[in-house]
């Protein structure tokens, strides 16, 4: 395993597309077959040449321009020899898909169009009055696709490159929020539950002492513990009631690893008219998020999500629509699940719609009441 991950396979940033190019090679194979003569051997030589020089063009840095320059120079040789000029595109996209400044860039595409016009203007030299018109349209149409094809490859890593940063961005942002959620709780505990305990620990000594000299004063000190003991309780309760709270951006995040796993695409729009909902609506909507998704993993048979987010001056709207199998009509009246989500909706004056046409659609509509306002 490790001799082939050292000297065989490929780089695993740029996924399977350095793969499937590969399949190509089973042409020039082929044509090569049975390597008995000369000729014949040699292009296997070259190919077995090519080969090398494709996969160091992705794993090199330090030879990487060697590499490169060997699989456009076999390349052209193999174009003239067996017409193999589909062999180019490797070259494009290994040069495209590797980030590189823009010079450096530029350069391997110069040398690539050499590479592609030397084979072509050889060739033309001899074959070019057998060519009709059908064959110089085929040409002009895969010279363009070679000529294309590094800035192809080039915006589709960039692509990729950028959902990636994206991914360990939004990833780095969870922990965050992890973290300076533990030290709120940190703070809270200490601030207020450390100072409390620390009045009751007083307390309890000061009667210890009061109960030999005057245990009369005793039952007012006990009592005054009971009380700063409830009080203590209390708060724990509002601190757990406050950790068990999920706003309907943590809940998305929970629920797009849920369908990246089932192989759900999640899509979403205007996130950003969360901004301002009350937490106990956000509570609500972020429960009722959580069991719509259960749903459709467990039955829409979906390969798609979409969450939109409107709002009104009145109204904050909340739409969950996936493009399954859909929903009958009485499904809706005896699910479970959308049961308890209008439950949990008129908790907060909101109402639920059902649209199971088209896939299912759900529509969550609760007042708009802003944060900090009456």
């Amino acid at each position: 395993m490790n001799f082939f991950k050292r000297y065989i396979a490929m780089p695993p940033q740029y996924g399977l597309f350095p793969y499937v190019w590969l399949i190509f090679l089973l042409f020039p194979i082929g044509y090569a077959f049975p390597y008995q003569t000369v000729k014949q051997q040699a292009i296997m030589g070259l190919i077995l040449i090519f080969l090398v020089a494709y996969r160091n063009g992705y794993v090199a840095s330090r030879y990487r321009a060697f590499w490169i320059i060997l699989q456009m120079v076999t390349s052209a040789i193999l174009a003239v020899i067996i017409q193999a000029f589909y062999l180019n595109i490797y070259t494009a996209w290994v040069f495209g898909s590797i980030p590189m400044r823009r010079r450096s860039f530029w350069r391997y595409y110069y040398a690539y169009l050499l590479s592609l016009i030397i084979p072509a203007v050889t060739l033309y030299w001899y074959y070019g009055g057998h060519m009709g018109r059908d064959d110089l349209i085929g040409l002009m149409v895969y010279g363009l696709f070679c000529i294309f094809s590094p800035f192809a490859a080039s915006s589709i890593q960039r692509f990729n490159r950028e959902n990636r940063q994206l991914t360990q961005t939004n990833q780095r942002l969870t922990d965050m929020i992890k973290q300076n959620e533990r030290q709120r709780i940190a703070r809270d505990l200490h601030d207020n539950l450390g100072q409390s305990f620390s009045m009751i620990t007083l307390k309890a000594e000061y009667a210890r002492k009061l109960l030999a000299k005057k245990p009369d004063a005793v039952p007012e000190q006990l009592l005054e513990i009971e009380q700063a003991s409830r009080q203590n309780l209390k708060m724990v309760r509002e601190i757990v009631a406050g950790l068990r709270q999920v706003t309907v951006a943590e809940e998305l995040i929970n629920q797009e690893r849920n369908l990246s796993v089932a192989g759900i695409l999640l899509l979403t729009k205007n996130e950003d008219q969360l901004e301002g909902i009350p937490q106990q609506n956000q509570q609500v909507l972020a429960q009722c998020l959580h069991e719509a998704v259960t749903n459709i993993i467990r039955y829409s048979q979906a390969t798609e999500c979409y969450v939109v987010f409107n709002r009104t001056a009145t109204t904050f709207q909340m739409q969950i629509e996936d493009n399954g199998r859909g929903l009958k009509s009485e499904d809706q009246y005896k699910s479970h699940g959308i049961v308890g989500m209008r439950e949990r909706l008129e908790t907060i004056d909101g109402e639920l719609m059902v649209d199971g046409r088209r896939g299912t659609q759900l529509t969550m509509t609760v007042p708009l009441k802003m944060e900090g306002r009456a």
